[in-house]
């Protein structure tokens, strides 16, 4: 990695004649496997690598952007001077300059603390843990109509320098299984589906929870055939950590991601006001460092640090790059993340969750008269208002404290705002670990979670 600093400062050191503000070089190489199988068959393989250079250069209050896909210092210089071409003709269509907000400048490196690197373990164990799943499904007989068992890892190194000096580096690795089935009996299908995984090592896979994942969607799906539809409204309901942290992302966090602020979303100008009830604090965090969407500093250089977008109910920052923190007169956050080195950062968030309460979660269904528990969800969409409609993967009727009947086809739906103002308990069962790669225009890997909840929303079903 330092002969890789080394030719990246020798390409900003041979370009110091032109007259540009700012540029950034980023370096990726990422190197991956996956696998999926489907009912004891590998349907697909891949081993891939991949490596470039993404190039920023600001000029004349403009941003130009190049990649190129060698470490040729040759090619790289030509690359800058594309960007550089690019950010002084785009120069002369623009109303107003790109400022950047004054950050640290950085020389580090920083590596994921894993145990057992999966790049290290062979490719016949990897099948063999996803046929091994796989089989443990389908155990439970022809009930089970269909599975998916996917693998993946990967490891990946980043280098950034920039012309004010920055020099980090980021290396790490990742893996993900995802467990999904589907069961069916009488012409009703019922699906499920759970994954792990995180910036971790091949050692999570060495224990039960892998098969135990297993054995959860497929008693999920199988017990859900005969539930029924329940009957929609807007009801009291108990979250759990994995719904709640979907709402959380989807409905309310990427409202507060500031280059859709500056476009105008539901919490834009909101800063200082109460956005939630009092017993709320949503953090976006570039810990912990197991976590799917741990960035120790992002994609401009910046260190990131934690961001307390709500506490205890009132809104009070949103997360940042370079470029929105000069808009908005406030502090960079280092949520500034690309897909890869072929795209430019925009504001992503990192790992979003909600803090725990006081609440034992048992606690929380035992005072809840009536209402539903609701837990796990199969994602569905959200807008810049935040309004919201999700799907839910398992439905309980709560009766006088107690858990009664489940229901399948459940959905739940409204504003993100005005459920958060709902909450009026939270527990103290916080949990984060619920991998995810998120899409803004660009995918990223990211991550959520937080305690149960109670409060009101819209639950879809029969009339």
């Amino acid at each position: 990695m330092s002969e890789v600093v080394d030719v990246l400062n020798k390409v900003l050191e041979s370009t110091s004649s032109l007259d540009y503000e700012y540029a950034d070089l980023r370096y990726e190489y990422r190197e991956g496997f996956s696998i999926e199988v489907r009912k004891g068959v590998v349907e697909a393989s891949q081993v891939g690598i991949r490596r470039g250079v993404g190039i920023r250069v600001l000029a004349d209050g403009a941003w130009g952007f190049a990649s190129a896909e060698s470490l040729e210092l040759e090619e790289l210089r030509n690359a800058l001077e594309r960007a550089f071409k690019l950010a002084k003709t785009s120069a002369k269509a623009r109303e107003k300059r790109v400022e950047l907000a004054e950050v640290k400048v950085y020389k580090d490196r920083v590596s994921s603390r894993v145990k057992e690197n999966p790049v290290d373990v062979p490719v016949e164990e990897k099948v063999g843990l996803a046929l091994e799943v796989d089989r443990r499904i389908t155990s439970y007989g022809d009930v089970i109509k269909d599975v998916s068992v996917m693998y993946l890892d990967g490891s990946f190194r980043k280098v950034f320098v920039s012309s004010e000096g920055a020099e980090i580096v980021v290396e790490g690795v990742r893996t993900y299984l995802r467990v999904y089935a589907t069961a069916g009996e009488a012409g009703k299908l019922s699906p499920a589906y759970e994954a792990i995984g995180g910036v971790k090592g091949f050692e999570i896979y060495r224990g039960e929870e892998p098969f135990q994942l297993a054995k959860t969607v497929a008693e999920r799906a199988i017990g859900l055939l005969k539930a029924s539809l329940p009957k929609g409204g807007l009801l009291t309901v108990v979250l759990d950590n994995k719904l709640l942290a979907l709402i959380v992302h989807e409905a309310f966090g990427h409202c507060a991601e500031a280059d859709l602020v500056i476009s105008g979303d539901i919490l834009t100008g909101k800063i200082g006001q109460k956005v939630a009830s009092e017993l709320v604090t949503i953090v976006d965090d570039p810990e912990p460092p197991n976590a799917n969407g741990w960035t120790p500093y992002d994609d401009e250089g910046v260190k990131a640090r934690k961001v307390f977008i709500v506490e205890k109910g009132v809104l009070k920052e949103y997360m940042q790059s370079r470029e929105t923190a000069a808009v908005l007169g406030m502090e960079p956050t280092g949520n500034a993340r690309a897909q890869d080195y072929s795209f430019v950062p925009i504001v992503r968030m990192r790992n979003t969750y909600m803090m725990p309460g006081d609440w034992d979660p048992e606690e929380i269904i035992r005072e809840t008269r009536e209402g539903f528990y609701l837990k796990g969800a199969f994602g569905g969409q959200a807008d810049a208002n935040g309004d919201f409609m999700f799907s839910v993967q398992e439905a309980w009727r709560i009766e006088n404290g107690k858990i009664k009947e489940p229901y399948r086809g459940v959905t739940v739906s409204g504003n993100a705002i005005e459920v958060l103002k709902s909450v009026d308990a939270v527990g103290k069962d916080f949990k984060i670990g619920f991998p995810g790669t998120c899409g803004k225009g660009q995918m990223a890997p990211v991550d959520g979670g937080g305690p149960h909840i109670r409060c009101k929303i819209i639950v879809g079903g029969r009339r």
